[in-house]
């Protein structure tokens, strides 16, 4: 992206004119340009592929993970400040959220046994279709195949506005400006990280960016070998001997190391750059195994692999006899003490040795990008770029698995597109 980016220019001759622009048309670009119309500025939504909502077809393994049936702060996580997630979060409470595509859009959903909620047809075209439908009910147009190059402010009073231009020549200007255009994650889907190249040439400074929701990779061959296996553990995140987060669910071990939904949760702690010195510690099985001291105590006569065999995988068990340095035909009774200590320890805290991760080809969201202390709040507008707003995944705030980042592109999506029609004409004072 070019420096001139960054300098004002007369509009071309040339070009369309639209009172609203959304770059993006994935979950929260379609919410920008809806409520954008609905408010009162008609809206052209732009896409770089050739149909909208990638990552909506691919999401919740192609069933579309549509929404969380319950939320909390705790499900969500940013570089800066949590109280601005709050206050942007909650303001599209869930319950409306959900009303919004089940009566406003007619999507039956279903909510299952773990916490997700799936249109009923488990069918994310259902989803895409009613989202375009309901575009050209607001006003709003969306176009395909056009990559943005560069964004360049027209000269002017501050109000003037912006002019695009397409990789092969097109012009669109506009008044108000949404980039809606995700991260770096799933880059199959389109995501290539250009909407940050336009924040940063227009004066934003971003969040390091960072893969997470994202399987971990370890060089420890003990571990890799037992991929495949899968067991239910509660993970914690730690760092200098403290606690960050702890959470429990289903680990997988995979042939380059962890993952699981469990572990993906957690991943964000072991992968953000400016943080380091992070350790990942499992309690097998979690709180359905109880005390292991407790299992140790009451086995008695029965050897130590088939103690652990009745709560674990074989080879898992057998794995972590040999990480404890306990022999496996040992009677669970004649143990000595710190022989149980050890054991005990390994089931109870085990450190799992994390080298990196697969990166943003597989991560399901990207951390760290727009920080949220440089936006209005109520808007989603700059307080740097008079009429640029900012919506979903290029924002610094993530979810954990579950539907929670699909709600965060909803919500502000949303917020963004009712901002376009209601900033002032005039741009506010920085830091107001």
């Amino acid at each position: 992206m070019s420096g001139s980016m960054l300098a004002p220019r007369p509009p071309s001759s040339g070009g369309e004119f639209w009172p609203a622009v959304v770059v993006g048309a994935g979950a929260a670009g379609f919410l920008a340009a809806i409520f954008a119309g609905r408010a009162g500025a008609r809206a052209l939504l732009l896409e770089t592929r050739s149909q909208p909502g990638a990552k909506i077809r691919v999401s919740g393994g192609g069933r579309c993970n549509i929404l969380p049936s319950q939320v909390s702060l705790e499900d969500f996580h940013s570089c800066g400040s949590i109280h601005a997630v709050r206050n942007v979060l909650f303001s599209w409470p869930l319950e409306e959220v959900r009303a919004f595509f089940e009566e406003e859009l007619a999507i039956p959903l279903k909510a299952e046994p773990t916490g997700k909620v799936f249109p009923q047809s488990d069918d994310p075209r259902e989803v895409i279709s009613a989202l375009l439908k309901e575009c050209r009910r607001a006003g709003a147009t969306w176009r395909g195949g056009f990559r943005v190059a560069e964004v360049r402010r027209l000269e002017g009073d501050p109000s003037a506005g912006f002019e695009l231009a397409g990789e092969t020549g097109e012009l669109v200007r506009c008044c108000r400006l949404v980039l809606a255009t995700g991260g770096l994650s799933l880059p199959k889907t389109g995501s290539d990280g250009g909407g940050w190249r336009i924040a940063r040439a227009l004066g934003h400074e971003l969040a390091p960016a960072y893969p997470a929701l994202v399987p971990l990779l370890t060089e420890e061959s003990r571990w890799r070998e037992l991929a495949g296996l899968s067991a239910r553990a509660r993970l914690r995140a730690a760092r200098g001997g403290k606690v960050i987060e702890e959470r429990e669910g289903n680990f997988l071990f995979t042939h380059r190391g962890f993952s699981g939904p469990v572990v993906l949760d957690l991943s964000h702690h072991l992968t953000r750059p400016e943080v380091a010195g992070t350790e990942l510690r499992a309690h097998w099985r979690g709180t359905l195994a109880g005390s292991w001291g407790a299992h140790l105590q009451a086995g008695g006569g029965k050897n130590l692999l088939a103690l652990l065999n009745q709560h674990l995988p074989r080879r898992l068990a057998e794995g972590l006899l040999a990480l404890a340095g306990a022999p496996a035909g040992r009677r669970a009774g004649e143990m000595a003490r710190e022989e149980r200590r050890r054991l005990v320890e390994t089931l109870e805290d085990c450190q799992l040795p994390v080298s990196g991760s697969e990166g943003y080809r597989t991560a399901e969201v990207t951390g760290g990008g727009v920080r949220l202390s440089d936006l209005h709040l109520q808007t989603l507008e700059s307080r740097l770029v008079h009429g640029l707003h900012f919506a979903g995944e290029i924002l610094d705030a993530t979810g954990r698995l579950g539907g929670y980042n699909f709600l965060w592109a909803w919500v502000t999506g949303r917020k963004a597109g009712m901002g376009v029609a209601r900033s002032e004409p005039e741009p506010a004072a920085a830091g107001q």
